[in-house]
């Protein structure tokens, strides 16, 4: 009977080979959950600067001239027809109307999701920072009484 449970294992009765490949998957999956916390990162900073910009668009009038972007450096010259609603990019290129106020709460409830899942990286990583140093300081020892043991 197989248990889904993780299993405890003696570093010190690891060989020194295993170690270096525990090791070098450890920081392999590091640097994985790092780029996850960077593009997590970037995700809740496009969904707070949003949720800022449709507070801001919430105050202005109808016919009120303004730059609308087409891309991150194109802008053209528009008026605004009504701020009484928004449309939001639910993803999958699907979009959905609402109104400001439900647009911004949207966007910080999408900010608080990210810094959630931030957050579980972050345990994740210390967990694996934590792992990574017990494999390193026994590999150290096992090396050093190799070498010991080659020089006698």
């Amino acid at each position: 009977m197989t248990s889904k449970e993780p299993q405890t294992v003696d570093l010190k009765t690891v060989e020194p080979q295993q170690l270096m490949g525990l090791r070098d998957q450890l920081e392999g999956e590091m640097q994985n959950l790092s780029a996850s916390a960077t593009a997590l990162q970037s995700a809740a900073g496009q969904f707070g600067s949003s949720g800022r910009a449709i507070e801001r668009l919430a105050h202005q009038e109808s016919g009120q001239p303004m730059l609308m972007p087409l891309t991150s450096s194109l802008y053209v010259p528009a008026t605004l027809d009504s701020a009484s609603n928004v449309l939001i990019d639910i993803g999958a290129s699907y979009y959905v109307e609402r109104s400001p106020a439900d647009g911004t709460d949207y966007c910080k409830r999408k900010v608080n999701m990210l810094k959630d899942q931030l957050d579980q990286i972050g345990q994740v990583m210390r967990e694996k920072q934590r792992i990574m140093q017990q494999v390193t300081a026994v590999l150290q020892q096992k090396l050093a009484a190799q070498q010991r043991a080659q020089q006698s």
